[in-house]
């Protein structure tokens, strides 16, 4: 029970680095005060430099969560920067098209006609 436990500690551990490393931005890839962006490479760089951090030797699992949290800060970052953003579904920027267009191809039947009369509803609004 012992050595379990000390394994579930020690994997842990390793999953915690491994994410505070992909979260992690030097200060020289920020983008400068004042300034409000970055350019497209760099964050596409940033997110190959998160990935590159992961240990070649790391387990399925870590370096599954490694990856997920690097494109979170991915994401998170064009946020912050307003890079790709769009209104959400139902608000007032949102367009029936953009709706439409995010309902996924292979929703059945049923599936499809809700989410076309929920687009529809929220376009009149």
């Amino acid at each position: 029970m012992n050595a379990r436990r000390t394994v579930m500690i020690l994997v842990l551990a390793g999953s915690s680095m491994i994410l505070s490393a992909c979260a992690t931005v030097p200060s020289d890839e920020r983008p400068m005060a004042g300034s409000g962006t970055t350019a497209p490479s760099a964050s596409s760089d940033l997110n190959q430099a998160c990935l590159a951090r992961i240990p070649k030797d790391a387990t399925p699992g870590q370096r599954d969560m490694a990856e997920r949290s690097c494109a979170r800060d991915e994401v998170e970052r064009k946020a912050a920067l307003g890079v790709g953003s769009r209104a959400a579904s139902g608000t007032e920027g949102d367009t029936l098209e953009a709706c439409l267009a995010r309902i996924p191809n292979d929703a059945s039947a049923g599936q499809r006609m809700i989410a076309e009369r929920s687009c529809h509803r929220d376009a009149g609004r």
